[in-house]
């Protein structure tokens, strides 16, 4: 048995951890940033990254994170969680994911999410240990040429990633939603064990719509976030996904505030113009909860997702159900 040290990355171990990412995945890592020391570095200094590696004698063996998107975000994504392959099989990964935990609760954050691959469900099985829960599904998120050593890798088809949540501590709030979402959310509130009272109030968005678009090149997605549902937002969205179709994307997303009252209402209008159920994530913000709907512009077989137990796949079932009833409108 290997007994390595548990710990927060040092900035001196920067390059260590270059030669993991390499290790794991050659060149092909989604995020180019886990091969750049200035921005590793910027990211650690800046607390947007909270970053926890396995350490043997000098080298790093292991790593995953807890990643803020931006000061608002109040529940961090969790992952590029990566084991060396010479060191598979000595629970590494159960380890650091132990260390994230405990370093989201001293942060003291209402809970934090995580996209896990679906083309196998190991990563899926190391959140479940830790009672993380399903909670949507985004398909066709990743491109193909995305490879991990040592495991099958589909690479005709961009691969979906399944969305799950881990609370640590609720903050209940009212959220909006439309009635006929209501049954599939109050079950996810049920396996989370969390409180929300949920209202389809009608409210029209009221002002200019404030919203912000990013852009990732690399992997051919968009990410449309809504800061505020004015009455403008269905033509704010338009000329985003105008700019957007030019580039030709294969995935938008848009994350909509549930907390605000107008948000059923445009999530019904939002439908007409393709987008659908992706997930909702619990205290995402300041204001609280979102859902990241998702509009698809390519075929994915979605044959290929494996979920590791049934609560994934209704989850699963529910969104592509989802994208081929919005598809028809």
């Amino acid at each position: 048995t290997i007994s390595p040290i548990i710990t927060t990355l040092a900035l001196e171990d920067i390059p260590h951890l270059i030669d993991c990412v390499r290790r794991c995945y050659g060149e092909s890592y989604i995020n180019p940033m886990m091969y750049d020391t200035t921005q590793l570095k910027d990211a650690i200094v800046t607390k947007k990254m909270y970053s926890i590696v396995a350490k043997l004698e000098n080298k790093i063996i292991g790593h995953c994170a807890l990643t803020f998107n931006g000061s608002e975000n109040t529940s961090p994504e969790a992952g590029k969680m990566m084991v060396d392959p010479d060191y598979r099989g000595h629970h590494i990964a159960e380890l650091i994911a132990k260390k994230r935990i405990e370093i989201a609760q001293s942060l003291g954050l209402p809970g934090f999410w995580t996209e896990c691959v679906t083309n196998h469900p190991y990563s899926q099985h190391e959140m479940i240990a830790f009672d993380a829960k399903e909670t949507g599904l985004f398909i066709g998120d990743v491109p193909p040429t995305f490879a991990m050593q040592g495991l099958q890798n589909f690479s005709d088809t961009r691969m979906s990633l399944l969305a799950f949540y881990l609370p640590l501590k609720d903050r209940p709030h009212d959220i909006y939603i439309p009635s006929q979402h209501t049954e599939h959310l109050n079950a996810l509130l049920t396996s989370l064990n969390l409180q929300r009272i949920l209202n389809n109030t009608g409210a029209p968005g009221v002002g200019e719509t404030r919203l912000k678009t990013e852009i990732d090149s690399e992997d051919q997605v968009a990410n449309i976030s809504v800061d505020h549902i004015g009455d403008d937002l269905i033509a704010s969205v338009k000329a985003e996904l105008k700019k957007l179709e030019s580039l030709k994307i294969a995935s938008a997303y848009l994350d909509l505030p549930i907390t605000q009252e107008a948000a059923a209402n445009a999530y019904m209008a939002l439908e007409d113009l393709g987008f659908f159920w992706g997930s909702w994530i619990p205290h995402y913000s300041t204001q609280g909860d979102i859902l990241r709907l998702q509009k698809i512009y390519q075929t994915v077989n979605v044959k290929e997702i494996i979920c590791a137990r049934e609560q994934g796949e209704e989850v699963k079932n529910f969104v592509v159900s989802e994208w081929e009833r919005v598809s028809k409108k």
